[in-house]
């Protein structure tokens, strides 16, 4: 079945309206903020709000049976979120019938459709809409920032909206953070009714706009745990000409290599990769990414790893150490296995 994109199923106005409302959502994608602003929107619409379900304590025959019958409290709203563990367990069942009234959400904040066949053939046939909730791509970040900015009566302009997605990258809860940002920045004067849209330059989101310090990290995190060290030193030279903050730095190296060390003992205990997720605490990526490079590393390595990761950040801190000597130190230490 075709997907619906998240942000043309909100902009449509339909889950604004009980008579326009389907019977059921089945939102796949990684941009949790679609998640969350679709089942926003929904409880709006019904009076006991949503019900919550737990993928510990549902299943999909359960729900079947549940949605089949109108509800004694009248219509009713019910959420599965991480329903991939509901959809990808042993003997998982489409759901054939919605009673009126009733609307089930299905979240999947996960990359890859997780949906039997079967599943997906019988949510077609009772109406129920399959919603795209992936992260946007440039072009359509930099169109929902000048939508959003319109209705605050801003106009940005395409250089500074361009600009704005490059400083801190296409998540939409980022994103939103930004557009509120600017909005208080341009004050109250901003909304005035029938005024005129006050325009936002690029001098306006130079003002406002922070940098995503994880975005600009990522890429020397992930080679210093390739023990890539010619990489690591390429993407250390774009950090330091970002001026990026050496603490900053050394913590998310070390909540990266808590992360694998967690990883590891989670496979070493018959964890499976599906499971994974949740006995981290983390999004399915990061827990395969994690998972797939603590493979190179023993115990051993991970726990030296991380208490030179503690000493030099008391070294930095009590000012025994510069900046740049203990990233280059880092460097050489964690990628060389000294």
């Amino acid at each position: 079945m075709k997907p619906t994109d998240a942000r043309t199923l909100i902009a449509s106005g339909d889950l604004e309206s009980r008579e326009r409302v389907a019977g059921g959502y089945f939102i796949v994608g990684e941009e949790v903020y679609w998640h969350r602003k679709i089942i926003e929107l929904l409880s709006r619409l019904y009076p006991n709000g949503a019900e919550n379900l737990s993928t510990e304590e549902t299943s999909l025959e359960a729900l079947r049976d549940n949605l089949a019958q109108p509800s004694f409290f009248g219509p009713s709203l019910w959420v599965v979120r991480d329903a991939q563990v509901v959809l990808g367990s042993k003997g998982a069942t489409g759901i054939d019938r919605i009673a009126p009234g009733n609307c089930l959400v299905l979240s999947c904040p996960v990359k890859e459709n997780p949906a039997p066949k079967d599943f997906l053939e019988a949510w077609d046939r009772i109406g129920g809409i399959l919603v795209n909730a992936t992260t946007p791509s440039f072009g359509d970040a930099v169109r929902w920032v000048e939508s959003e900015l319109l209705k605050e009566r801003l106009r940005i302009s395409s250089e500074a909206a361009e600009m704005l997605i490059t400083i801190a990258g296409r998540s939409m809860d980022r994103l939103e953070q930004e557009v509120t940002k600017i909005a208080l920045y341009m004050g109250p004067g901003a909304a005035v009714p029938g005024s005129r849209p006050r325009p936002v330059t690029s001098q306006v989101v130079l003002a406002c706009a922070s940098q995503d310090p994880e975005k600009t990290a990522f890429g020397f995190i992930d080679a210093v745990a390739q023990r890539n060290i010619s990489k690591a030193a390429a993407e250390l030279a774009d950090l330091r000409s970002r001026s990026s903050n050496a603490i900053m730095i050394i913590a998310l190296l070390a909540s990266h290599f808590a992360l694998m060390w967690r990883a590891k003992e989670a496979g070493e205990k018959g964890i499976s990769q599906a499971s994974l997720p949740k006995a981290l605490g983390v999004h399915p990526y990061s827990a395969r990414k994690a998972l797939q490079q603590s493979r190179s590393w023993s115990f051993r390595d991970l726990e030296n790893a991380l208490r030179l990761l503690l000493s030099v950040d008391e070294s930095l801190k009590s000012g025994a150490m510069d900046a740049d000597r203990a990233i280059d130190y880092l460097l050489a230490s964690i990628c060389k296995g000294r």
